[in-house]
């Protein structure tokens, strides 16, 4: 008996709870409106290059910027609209990051909230906002929890960093790499059970990211957490950005902004990130990624922009 084409295998390894413990976020309060949270990095948030980079901040991001809206609304459920995330330095395989949000504007149906995330240094690392909207009352039941408890030490579970690329190779060589297995992915896009596949319908230094859901990806609402779609659709674009990278070139991918259309099911159907270049310079690269469900619903787009070095 063959299982449905719509539905990966579910992995066998111990899965997360949910988006805030996989990505190692904790301490989430709030005092006077304003609201804190941290996260512990480690090797499992790594991409194929050994780094940790903008795609891993993108849950500690989305939550900050929901939570002073929602507080502001006495309960009725608020979800993001759109985030705009500008990376603004590099940070540790093993840092420790602590976040901050404000309301900046909020009436009875929109918010607009600024998010600031730093290093442990003190450095700022990630900055940006997020578009709120009030779409209903929640139920006492579905009304967000925050995570006081503080994110784990690091550690990453005997998770082994990629091994450093070769000087010298051509960017669309290494992703033809990533597609065929002959290189790891790295250990992010393995937790979102993400694979590459070659996309020749699309233009040329396109790349095509799926990734089979997890129940462990939910909101409160049981579909998929916004800072998981923003996760995914920023990984794809540090692949296509990878794609167009120069030989020997390096690359970070400087800033996304992510609009939220749906949220799909987690429960094992795939989803399917297309993203194609806009114009892609010496230094500076721009892509447009496409979100869909496994039945080709519009779930989300986004712009991102590459840097090379």
């Amino acid at each position: 008996m063959t299982e449905s084409p719509l539905i990966a295998p579910q992995s066998t390894a111990p899965q997360p709870a949910d988006p805030l413990s996989a990505l190692g976020i904790g301490g989430v309060r709030v005092e006077d409106g304003v609201a804190f949270a941290e996260q512990q990095l480690s090797a499992r948030f790594a991409d194929h290059r050994g780094r940790i980079e903008l795609p891993a901040l993108a849950v500690l991001f989305d939550d900050l910027g929901g939570i002073p809206f929602h507080v502001a609304q006495d309960g009725a459920a608020t979800l993001q609209a759109r985030l705009t995330l500008s990376y603004q330095g590099d940070v540790d395989i093993d840092d420790r990051l602590s976040g901050v949000s404000r309301l900046r504007t909020s009436d009875e149906h929109y918010g607009g909230t600024t998010v600031e995330i730093r290093a442990a240094a003190g450095d700022i690392c990630c900055v940006g906002t997020a578009r709120n909207v009030r779409v209903g009352r929640a139920s006492a039941d579905d009304a967000p929890q925050p995570h006081r408890d503080a994110p784990p030490a690091a550690g990453a579970l005997g998770i082994a960093l990629p091994a450093p690329i070769e000087a010298g190779l051509e960017g669309a060589q290494i992703v033809d790499e990533l597609v065929s297995g002959t290189r790891p992915l790295g250990p992010l896009a393995e937790l979102l059970g993400g694979r590459l596949e070659s996309a020749p319908d699309l233009p040329e230094g396109s790349v095509r990211f799926i990734s089979s859901t997890r129940p462990w990806m939910g909101n409160t609402f049981g579909t998929m957490h916004g800072g998981i779609i923003a996760t995914i659709v920023a990984q794809a674009s540090s692949f296509a950005a990878q794609a167009g990278a120069p030989a020997g070139a390096d690359y970070q991918l400087g800033d996304l902004t992510v609009g939220f259309y749906r949220s799909p099911a987690v429960q094992g159907e795939e989803v399917t990130v297309d993203v194609v270049p806009i114009k892609t310079g010496r230094r500076i690269a721009s892509f447009e990624a496409t979100l869909r469900s496994h039945d080709g619903v519009l779930l989300s787009r986004a712009t991102a922009d590459a840097h090379y070095r």
